[in-house]
C-alpha cells in the first residue's frame, strides 16, 4: 500500500511540475522567426475547380458554380501552362498573395467514367432439396 501510495504521489509532482518548466521561456536560446506574409501564405492553400474562359502566359481564368451562381476567378501563373486549353475542367491549387490568386498546381480534371452496364436480368437456380 505505501508502496503505490508513493508511486501515486510522484507521478502527481511530476506531472504538476513538468508543464511549468515548459512554459518557462529559455533566456540564452534565441530562435529566427519566419516573416508573418510566409507564414500566411503558408496556411492560406486553397483549391478551385471550374472550366476554363481564358488562358495566357501570365493569367488563367476559370469559371465555377457555387450555390447555383456562376463565379470567374483569375489566377496570376507562375509559368506558362501548355496543356491546358479553353474549355477543359480544371483543378487549380493556389495561394493568396498579395492581394491576388496565384496558381501554385494546375490539374485537368478527368471525370469518372462510369462503365456499369445495363445487366439483363439473371434468374438464379436454387438447388432442389434433398429428401432422405
Amino acid at each position: 500500500m505505501r508502496r503505490l501510495l508513493t508511486m501515486v504521489l510522484s507521478l502527481v509532482l511530476l506531472c504538476t511540475t513538468v508543464p511549468i518548466y515548459a512554459t518557462a521561456p529559455d533566456k540564452g536560446v534565441t530562435a529566427a522567426v519566419a516573416p508573418l506574409s510566409a507564414l500566411t501564405a503558408k496556411m492560406a492553400k486553397m483549391r478551385a475547380a471550374g472550366v476554363v474562359t481564358e488562358i495566357s502566359d501570365m493569367s488563367l481564368k476559370i469559371e465555377r458554380k457555387v450555390k447555383d451562381k456562376v463565379e470567374t476567378m483569375e489566377f496570376r501563373l507562375e509559368k506558362p501552362l501548355n496543356r491546358i486549353n479553353v474549355g477543359q475542367k480544371v483543378k487549380v491549387s493556389y495561394i493568396n498573395s498579395e492581394g491576388k490568386n496565384v496558381a501554385t498546381k494546375v490539374t485537368v480534371d478527368i471525370p469518372r467514367k462510369l462503365n456499369k452496364k445495363a445487366k439483363s436480368p439473371e434468374i438464379k437456380v436454387s438447388p432442389a432439396p434433398l429428401k432422405r
